[in-house]
């Protein structure tokens, strides 16, 4: 047995690098697609900056991001009168990688949606007519550019729309177990005496 000494371990590193470097060499590696930045979704109607990375499947190269160099200053950071703020030579990978990855950023605030007044009572009556006769609220929203909110505080539902409902509820309530009806009756009775004081 050979005593193992730094100078033998250092050796046999340097050959096996050298035999890696040898073989990928020769050959091309045959690495899945790298990834540019960790894709993602913002889902706007929960939490805010809610990151849902959203990753294909299989295997995919995605290395950790590199430190940028303190050479190179964001044009975003630079003073107005710095010339390189406007100069086309300083920097010019800035707008193509913001470019190639704008797909991959998250929205940061949803834009807000432009309030219009132009509903008058006619356009409320006929609006009340179709949700009698059963059109959806999508058709509604359509056909007189106005949202969900506007349809619920202007109309009301249809006798239909509330037996439905009333069927729907009537089934989960036969489902409840012994318990919880005890709690849905002292949950109300509970309610009677808020209101009375």
């Amino acid at each position: 047995m050979f005593p193992i000494t730094r100078a033998t371990v250092k050796t046999t590193f340097q050959t096996t690098v050298r035999r890696l470097n040898s073989t990928t060499s020769t050959k091309e590696p045959n690495l899945p697609k790298k990834l540019p930045v960790t894709p993602n979704k913002y889902n706007a109607k929960s939490s805010a900056f809610n990151l849902k990375p959203v990753l294909p499947e299989g295997l995919f190269y995605h290395p950790a991001p590199a430190a940028p160099t303190p050479k190179l200053t964001p044009k975003a950071f630079l003073p107005d009168s710095d010339p390189r703020k406007t100069s086309k030579l300083y920097f010019p990978e800035e707008t193509t990688k913001i470019k190639e990855n704008l797909q991959y950023m998250p929205v940061l605030s949803k834009a807000p949606t432009p309030h219009s007044y132009h509903m008058t009572a006619k356009d409320v009556e006929e609006l009340q007519k179709l949700r009698d006769q059963g059109v959806s609220r999508s058709e509604l929203k359509k056909k007189f550019k106005v949202s969900n909110h506007f349809i619920s505080i202007s109309t009301r539902p249809s006798q239909e729309t509330l037996k439905k409902e009333k069927e729907q509820l009537d089934k989960v309530v036969k489902k409840w177990s012994k318990g919880t009806r005890a709690a849905r009756e002292l949950r109300e009775k509970e309610k009677v005496n808020w209101y009375r004081g």
